[in-house]
């Protein structure tokens, strides 16, 4: 088992969940200044996102489809003395929630492109957008009026086709972080009503 600190916490990484890297810390960065109320963090993997600001929010809910990350979670909000502010459930993004409203979402999905999805910590499907597009369609449905959502993607996943879905969604979108990689842009995109 792999451990790494972070903004003075400690988050340990189980075998088969995503480990945080260069996605998982621009999110926070975008998140941190705006992170308050009721948190909905999807695809929590690790749950750094949610750790990190956990002493800032009333509470978060963690979701994951892969049951082994949501025990990684529930581990690191324990060692890291804030369990108390966390709900942590298996499933399919929104799919285990019923008519709850959150103030903030985030997600780092899985966004690689890969016709057969052999490890879902990494990929996203065909054109790796299955998540990403289900994110998009149902959000709305989530999110307090003044709320936002935030979530990571990749320029190889066209941002484009995303910003448009948003807005066929009735929804504003907008980038409000980025940072270029080698082969790739990763982006911050918010969503508000």
């Amino acid at each position: 088992m792999k451990e790494i600190k972070f903004m003075g916490k400690r988050i340990i990484i189980f075998p088969g969940v995503y480990e945080p890297a260069e996605d998982s810390y621009l999110l926070i960065d975008a998140v941190m200044p705006i992170a308050s109320g009721d948190v909905l963090d999807l695809c929590c993997g690790t749950g750094i996102v949610g750790l990190c600001i956990a002493n800032r929010v009333k509470s978060v809910t963690s979701i994951d489809i892969n049951p082994i990350a949501i025990k990684n979670t529930c581990e690191n909000f324990k060692i890291n003395l804030v369990y108390d502010k966390l709900n942590a459930i298996v499933g399919d993004l929104f799919s285990p929630l019923g008519k709850v409203k959150f103030d903030l979402i985030t997600m780092n999905p899985p966004y690689l492109w890969e016709e057969e999805p052999m490890d879902i910590s990494w990929t996203g499907g065909k054109k790796g957008r299955e998540i990403i597009d289900k994110f998009i369609i149902n959000v709305g449905k989530f999110l307090k009026k003044e709320g936002k959502a935030l979530f990571i993607q990749s320029t190889i996943n066209d941002i484009e086709e995303s910003l448009n879905l948003i807005n066929k969604m009735g929804l504003k979108g907008k980038i409000v972080m980025n940072r270029k990689f080698l082969f790739e842009e990763i982006v911050v995109i918010e969503i508000a009503h």
